[in-house]
């Protein structure tokens, strides 16, 4: 970790850090472009009295400038914050079947992958079909009690429009029930298409699911990012050859998805839209 003077923590993988003042960047030396994955942080500097934003440069191999024309975004931890009603049903299905009541961290680090996997975590893989048929009921009188956006994200889907940028959610939720959560939160109105697990026969991180949906959406993959908030979000994007874009806002730190190479991270929705769409 790198220490500086407004006490901000920039993960472990330093390179280079750049103070940006009043929103302005610095001028870089054309070698300094080629730095492709940069981690950024904007928070309020009592000390300085002023914004101040931390932008870690991580020299990745440059893929040229690229115009976004479209974006497809993961749902839990990227655009919704689920996890309460997603806890409670998973307690209610575990206790059901005799096991103990998971934790909130135990279930939130559980969750990422589609239902079945994610049950295999946390009652085994022989008994998780099982879990996944309790489940489906459970959550759907559930699923809307506590069910909010997390900040920026109608925000961002709105800039988006405003751009011209086309948008759509591909997420390992059950299909109908993320339809539902971005109906309910009004994200439908900016969204040209929500996939979910169970709309096809592939699962994310499976290429075919990505170019299906892709195409679906009539999205080229080049002009095309893939932001989520987890290393499968990662490999579903870097699967077709696909820019990814982190935020650590659901089941991983900034720090763990730092790790990963050739990415963006930024610490949320609010960030990233004034990186990418200003």
């Amino acid at each position: 970790m790198t220490s500086n003077p407004a006490g901000v923590r920039l993960g472990n993988h330093h390179s280079k850090t750049i103070c940006l003042r009043n929103g302005r960047q610095p001028h870089l030396h054309p070698r300094k472009r080629l730095c492709k994955a940069f981690y950024f942080r904007h928070f309020w500097a009592k000390r300085y009295g002023e914004g101040l934003s931390f932008i870690k440069l991580v020299t990745n191999q440059s893929k040229g400038n690229m115009r976004i024309r479209a974006i497809m975004f993961d749902l839990d931890g990227t655009l919704i914050d689920q996890f309460g009603p997603i806890h409670r049903a998973f307690s209610k299905v575990l206790v059901q079947m005799g096991f103990d009541s998971p934790s909130y961290e135990t279930v939130k680090r559980a969750v990422g992958g589609a239902s079945d996997s994610t049950m295999a975590k946390l009652v085994g893989q022989e008994r998780a079909e099982e879990a996944v048929r309790l489940l489906r009921p459970i959550f759907e009188s559930e699923m809307l009690d506590g069910l909010i956006a997390l900040p920026g994200s109608i925000e961002m889907l709105r800039k988006c429009s405003d751009s011209g940028i086309r948008t759509a959610v591909l997420t390992n939720k059950h299909g109908p029930h993320a339809r539902a959560a971005c109906s309910h939160l009004g994200f439908d109105s900016y969204l040209e298409l929500v996939v979910g697990a169970n709309d096809t026969e592939w699962k994310k991180p499976d290429s075919r699911l990505t170019r299906r949906t892709l195409d679906e959406f009539g999205a080229k993959v080049e002009s095309t990012i893939y932001v989520g908030d987890s290393p499968y979000d990662y490999e579903t994007a870097r699967a077709v050859g696909m820019k990814a874009y982190l935020v650590s806002t659901g089941t991983h730190s900034f720090e763990e998805l730092s790790a990963l190479p050739d990415c963006v991270v930024t610490y949320n929705l609010e960030e990233l839209s004034r990186l990418i769409l200003n």
